[in-house]
């Protein structure tokens, strides 16, 4: 019963009551939520003392910096880099260059075993079984990622969200420890155990980190440090303010997927941690989930199921992301002949200078190249275009009402009964549809790649550039959308509207745009075979329901030979154009559409609702994160819109 109430309290919203109590600054070119002014968490009255009195004076970042390099001799940062401190609008936390740094200069080098890594491997393998029933859940749901992987080589699919999950669930277990450790009146109130022992071996990291329960001191006001993370909005705020964004999607995902994790979890986090309320237990998984997403390493070396884990790595995690001009890397660092040390989690981690650094600059590492509807559902922000860079939208594959017999006047008792046409926002109809383009588009690919084999021109292919390689694949995404006009009253319920996803280099002007010309040409040619599949099926739709046969099924044969151009009977790149300029026309009016709506609803909402100003601020920031969506958006579909114009 009690594992069913944790589990419901977060899909009651639990986490929207809270997150009123905290203010927050907006971050202006922001990466991590570094946004807590201090420590987070502070002993009762009867345990301070002198020297923690001093700590709390002291930021909790610049404190972690300190002493972890107490800690790690064998550390090293450059005299010309330094840890600055800042508040949360003018950046918050990063580290600048205090004097000229050259191209290729280590300015910092870690030894992993020294500073403190957190991954899940390590901490799993050293608990005793059977003391700890949430590592005991944790190893469980470990040992299945290791089965996964297994599969993951016979070409079966895994489950790489799990083994995220794990650690998740482990930097939330050991920070509701931590906070038990400094809080208890009593020795007795905290189990004694490995979870104990690992709280305070990495607890400088934990007080470092911006995740709650928190608690006041009459000198530090609370704030809350991921307002906006998508976990932390309100059901409102995700409908009315995403409404019509690939982000609306994935924000439910992650929202959906850690309510099921929680429903997992519940039983053994309320056994571990029964002294504390259901809302502090939320409060710690949930931010234990956004650190994670916003603040965790991919591990390429190998560690961690040959480099499929993750890792949290102090100081490192503070440098700051700029995905258009990086001027640091990091890389694993061992010495000639211990490449072993890297699969064991020993060595160092080195971050380079990828360019000249001048004195006053901050020192920028690029995350990963993701759209930015998918980095704001990790890190809660939307990197701002300076000058250029990789973006994507998605654009409809097929319309979201399909019309039968477009030559023919449909009669009223026809429209009424709808016979004339296809409800293509319905899964029982799209689906077929959608599986068929994937086949025929594989298809397409496979006779392509023996063409170009057996002519030679293979090479030509390979040339490198910057595109990202997500893009080089088709992906088809859904898109949720309200229920058309003419099958709302039938089912009124909001459906997925199957989307392609397509993305080019956008400008901060049209000179640079107009720059980009080959690559917005190269966008529309890689998802070029998919729309001559789908005009392919909706051809022979009509032609179905015009032969009075709407039964009958599609012939895959025959998209796959439209999809590779194959079918000389039939102009099917005139058809497929025409149904990429119908989707981007169709996506522009919706974005536009439902951002104005989302403008009135934030001045409704904030009228009509007595909120107080902590929480105006923060739906503040979700609206203009949310415009900053749609902007990425809707330059990409303008920019490929234009560069239709001229190949017609």
């Amino acid at each position: 019963m009690a594992g069913r109430t944790l589990a419901a309290a977060l899909l009651l919203g639990i986490i929207a009551q809270k997150s009123s109590a905290f203010s927050f600054s907006p971050p202006s070119q922001r990466t991590h939520h570094y946004a807590s002014s201090s420590c987070l968490y502070f002993s009762r009255a009867v345990k301070e003392n002198e020297q923690h009195q001093n700590q709390q004076q002291q930021h909790s970042h610049s404190l972690l910096w300190e002493k972890t390099l107490e800690v790690a001799p064998d550390s090293y940062v450059n005299p010309a880099i330094d840890l600055a401190i800042r508040p949360p609008e003018k950046g918050g936390t990063g580290i600048l260059a205090i004097d000229d740094v050259k191209k290729d200069t280590i300015v910092l080098c870690l030894p992993l075993e020294q500073v403190g890594m957190i991954d899940a491997a390590s901490i799993l393998d050293s608990a005793p079984e059977g003391e700890d029933a949430v590592f005991d859940m944790l190893n469980v749901m470990w040992n299945k990622g290791v089965a996964s992987e297994k599969n993951k080589k016979k070409g079966e699919d895994t489950q790489e969200g799990e083994r995220l999950a794990v650690l998740v669930g482990i930097i939330a277990h050991l920070q509701l420890t931590r906070y038990k450790d400094k809080t208890a009146w009593t020795a007795t109130e905290v189990k004694e155990g490995h979870a104990l022992e690992e709280s305070r071996r990495l607890g400088l990291f934990f007080d470092a980190m911006p995740l709650l329960p928190q608690q006041p001191t009459p000198n530090n006001p609370l704030q809350h440090p991921f307002p906006t993370h998508f976990l932390y909005w309100d059901d409102d705020e995700i409908e009315q303010l995403l409404q019509g964004t690939m982000a609306q999607t994935k924000a439910r995902e992650v929202r959906a997927g850690v309510g099921l994790v929680i429903r997992e979890w519940s039983a053994a986090f309320l056994k571990e941690h029964s002294s504390m309320k259901q809302s502090e237990i939320l409060n710690a998984i949930f931010s234990a989930f956004t650190a994670v997403l916003s603040r965790s390493f991919g591990d390429e070396a190998g560690r961690d199921l040959d480099g499929a884990g993750r890792m949290l790595v102090p100081l490192v995690d503070m440098l700051n992301h700029d995905s258009e001009e990086p001027n640091v890397s990091w890389q694993w660092h061992v010495g000639e002949g211990d490449e072993e040390k890297i699969k064991a989690g020993r060595g160092d981690i080195a971050v380079t200078t990828l360019k000249d650094v001048k004195k006053g600059e901050e020192l920028y590492k690029c995350y990963g190249w993701r759209p930015a509807w998918d980095i704001a559902s990790s890190y809660g922000f939307v990197p701002r275009l300076k000058k250029e860079r990789w973006e994507c939208s998605v654009i409809p594959l097929f319309p979201a009402v399909l019309d039968l017999a477009p030559d023919v006047i449909a009669t009223p008792n026809q429209i009424s009964n709808d016979e004339t046409s296809l409800d293509l926002l319905l899964e029982s109809n799209y689906g077929v549809l959608v599986k068929a383009v994937l086949a025929a588009v594989d298809a397409a690919n496979e006779i392509e790649a023996r063409q170009n084999t057996d002519s030679g021109s293979e090479i030509a292919s390979k040339v490198k550039t910057d595109r990202p390689a997500q893009l080089d694949r088709l992906e088809v995404m859904s898109l949720f959308r309200p229920p058309p006009a003419l099958t709302e009253n039938d089912f009124p319920f909001a459906r997925r509207q199957p989307c392609v996803v397509v993305g080019t280099k956008i400008g901060a002007s049209d000179q640079i745009t107009s720059s980009n010309q080959q690559y917005h040409r190269e966008a529309l040619k890689k998802v070029l075979p998919a729309y001559r599949a789908a005009a392919s099926a909706i051809a022979q739709l009509r032609l179905n329901h015009k032969n009075g046969d709407s039964s009958s099924s599609i012939q895959a044969s025959q998209m796959a030979m439209a999809a590779a151009s194959l079918d000389k009977g039939t102009d099917w790149d005139e058809a497929a154009l025409k149904l990429i300029r119908l989707g981007i026309n169709d996506r522009i009016q919706t974005i536009k559409g439902d951002g104005k709506a989302a403008s009135t609803w934030l001045a409704q909402s904030t009228t009509v609702r007595r909120l107080d100003e902590i929480s105006l601020q923060h739906r503040q920031f979700r609206a203009d994160m949310s415009s900053d969506i749609r902007e990425a958006e809707l330059n990409v579909l303008h920019t490929l819109y234009n560069e239709l114009n001229t190949l017609a």
